[in-house]
C-alpha cells in the first residue's frame, strides 16, 4: 500500500533523527551536504513489489534497522553498529552519490514497461556499473563515513550470502552480517504476506 505524504515525510524525518544518534557530527555534516534530498525519495527497485517507489529506500532501511535493533541483544550485536549498517546498507541504490544525472533508477518512460510489468522505473544507462554493495561502500568512504571490519563486510554482504561474490563470507560472517540478513529477510517476507 502506497504511503501518505505525510506518512512518507515522517519516515524520512525519523531516518535521519535515528542516523544522527549512530553517525559523528562530522560524519553526518558529509552526509547533510551531499544530495539527501534524492535520498528521500529514492525508491530501491524498478517495481512497487521492489520497492519502486519514491521514498521506498529510506522506509526499508528503516525496518531493517528498527527489526535488527530489536535483535541485537539475541546476536550479541552493538545496537548502535547494527542500525548504523541497517540505515546505510542500501545507499548506492542512489546511483552517483552528488550527479544526479548519474543515478541509478529513471523514471519509466515507456507505458509499456509501466503497464506490462509494472516497472514505475528503469536503470540509468549513464551510472556506472557497480552492485550495491561496492556502491555503497564507495559512497561512504567519500562522506569519510568510517565502518569498522565487521559493519564493512555486513555492508559489502548485505544484498545476501546466496550471491557468488558474498558466499565467500557466508561461513565466516561477523554476527552484524548475519543479523542484518535476518532482518532484511523478515522485512521482505512479511512485506509480502
Amino acid at each position: 500500500m502506497k504511503d501518505s505524504v505525510e506518512d512518507t515525510l515522517g519516515k524520512i524525518e525519523q531516518y535521519f533523527s535515528i542516523l544522527r544518534k549512530v553517525l559523528s557530527p562530522d560524519e553526518m555534516s558529509n552526509l547533510e551536504n551531499s544530495d539527501i534530498g534524492r535520498l528521500a525519495i529514492c525508491p530501491r527497485g524498478l517495481t512497487v513489489d521492489d520497492g519502486g517507489e519514491a521514498g521506498a529506500l529510506i522506509a526499508f532501511s528503516l525496518q531493517v534497522a528498527l527489526k535488527a535493533k530489536a535483535l541485537a541483544s539475541a546476536f550479541g550485536v552493538d545496537p548502535k553498529s547494527i542500525v548504523k549498517v541497517s540505515l546505510l546498507h542500501e545507499l548506492g541504490k542512489m546511483g552517483h552519490l552528488s550527479e544526479e544525472s548519474r543515478q541509478l533508477y529513471l523514471e519509466q518512460d515507456s507505458d509499456w514497461h509501466r503497464e506490462k510489468l509494472g516497472q514505475n522505473y528503469k536503470y540509468n544507462p549513464g551510472c556506472s556499473r557497480m552492485n550495491i554493495g561496492h556502491r555503497t561502500l564507495w559512497m561512504l568512504s567519500s562522506l569519510g563515513i568510517n565502518l569498522n571490519q565487521d559493519e564493512f563486510v555486513a555492508v559489502l554482504t548485505s544484498q545476501g550470502f546466496h550471491l557468488q561474490e558474498n558466499s565467500f563470507y557466508a561461513s565466516t560472517a561477523p554476527p552484524v552480517a548475519c543479523l542484518l540478513q535476518a532482518s532484511r529477510l523478515a522485512v521482505i517476507s512479511f512485506s509480502e504476506a
